[in-house]
């Protein structure tokens, strides 16, 4: 997967102070960016074709997480899916781990580590 030009990430986070800065570090690494704000604008992105990587979070106005990345398994399952979250419980943890998450970042946290460690995990 290694070219970040390649790469479209899905952004799915009801926060725009949160998703913002993220589209932009993404931007700036040369990504594409994709967008939603709820669970349903998120599975209607879930049919784009290329989706590499996906930041997932947990707590959206509409829907749980979970329930994104069950019908995000169907169509893509080999993207890597980080969850966000403030509110990660062991057993939500444990559900995700089960459908392939790559990890679980807690809220707060530093979009520019973040934005390393996924292409990091992205380039290997």
């Amino acid at each position: 997967m290694g070219d970040p030009a390649k790469t479209v990430m899905l952004i799915v986070e009801d926060e725009a102070l949160i998703r913002w800065p993220l589209k932009l570090r993404l931007e700036e690494e040369g990504m594409k960016v994709i967008e939603a704000a709820d669970g349903a604008s998120a599975l209607s992105q879930i049919g784009h074709d290329g989706i590499s990587g996906v930041l997932l979070d947990l707590r959206l106005p509409d829907m749980n997480g979970l329930e994104i990345l069950r019908e995000l398994r169907k169509h893509h399952p080999d993207c890597h899916v980080w969850i966000m979250t403030a509110y990660g419980t062991p057993e939500t943890r444990d559900e995700a781990e089960q459908l392939g998450v790559e990890e679980f970042i807690d809220k707060p946290f530093d979009v520019d580590g973040l934005v390393q460690k996924l292409l990091q995990r992205l380039g290997d």
